[in-house]
């Protein structure tokens, strides 16, 4: 019962993370400010509707599962070890990293379209590809992870 919901967790926090990746991308490959708005508030959904809750959920799901769990200590077995300190790295590193590079744009872009000019913070706030960088990393991450719970080496 856990292994199933941890597993739907997972992949709800699978597709927000490639939802959000995918938002970064195509707003840093076009010039059109209009498009870009559209994108980061696709990739700020994304990231507050399907990133935070599957991230939350499956780590709360997979910590109870593997506390059910019989013959496996999750101190003392290596896998388990290096699957939690992966995700607590992406949970207060990259989530939080690609959360405010995300915030920031919108509210740069919310101020541009009420004062009805594009600001030189705003500009650079575009031209920044941190939130990127954070989210091709947690994608890195999540199958490293996926692979320790599957595999356990």
């Amino acid at each position: 019962m856990f292994r199933f919901f941890t597993t739907l967790a997972t992949l709800v926090y699978a597709g927000g993370v490639a939802g959000l990746t995918l938002a970064l991308t195509r707003a840093w490959q076009t010039d059109d400010a209009v498009e870009r708005d559209v994108l980061f508030r696709s990739a700020d959904r994304a990231h507050t509707r399907m990133l935070l809750p599957g991230i939350i959920a499956t780590g709360v799901l997979g910590a109870v599962w593997g506390i059910r769990a019989q013959g496996v200590d999750p101190i003392e077995t290596g896998w388990l070890l290096a699957t939690e300190i992966l995700y607590l790295i992406s949970l207060f590193v990259l989530v939080p990293g690609m959360f405010a590079g995300v915030r920031r744009v919108r509210l740069l872009s919310l101020q541009a379209r009420k004062s009805g000019n594009v600001s030189a913070e705003l500009t650079d706030a575009l031209n920044d590809r941190g939130p990127l960088v954070f989210a091709v990393l947690m994608s890195i991450l999540l199958p490293v992870q996926v692979a320790l719970v599957t595999l356990q080496p």
